[in-house]
C-alpha cells in the first residue's frame, strides 16, 4: 500500500488548520498542522513531507520568511502560499522564490487540491 502524502499546514488560525486538515483527509491525504513557521522548522518532520501549505501573514516568521528559510536550509519541499490579504508584490515575491501556487483565503478547496496534486505530476 502506498502511503498518502503528508502535507504540512502552517497557519496561526486554528480554524484554518482544522478546515484544511478535514479537506485533505477527505481527499485521502495526511496533514501535519503547525501554528507557526518556527514550529514546523523545529519539528523534525522534514523527511515525511510532500509539500508545505503556509499562510503569508503570521506572527513571528511570515510565510515569505519561512519560504526563504526553507531554501536556506535546502529543504526541497514545494510551497503553496495562502493569504486573506493578497497583493501583487507578495504574489510576485512568493512565486518568484519558487512557490507553486499563491491562493487567496477563503481557500477554494478545488484550487488547493489541484495545486497539491500538480506537485506530484
Amino acid at each position: 500500500m502506498i502511503p498518502s502524502p503528508v502535507i504540512a499546514i502552517v497557519d496561526d488560525d486554528p480554524g484554518v488548520r482544522g478546515s484544511l486538515d478535514s479537506l485533505l483527509r477527505s481527499a485521502g491525504m495526511t496533514s501535519l498542522p503547525f501554528a507557526c513557521a518556527e514550529e514546523l522548522l523545529a519539528s523534525g518532520a522534514q523527511a515525511q513531507l510532500a509539500c508545505i501549505v503556509t499562510d503569508l501573514h503570521m506572527p513571528g516568521m511570515t510565510g515569505l520568511d519561512l519560504q526563504a528559510e526553507l531554501a536556506r536550509r535546502g529543504w526541497p519541499h514545494p510551497v503553496i502560499m495562502m493569504t486573506a490579504f493578497p497583493t501583487d508584490a507578495a504574489r510576485d515575491q512568493a512565486l518568484g522564490a519558487g512557490a507553486v501556487a499563491f491562493l487567496t483565503k477563503p481557500i477554494d478547496p478545488d484550487s488547493l487540491l489541484e495545486a497539491i496534486e500538480g506537485i506530484a505530476d
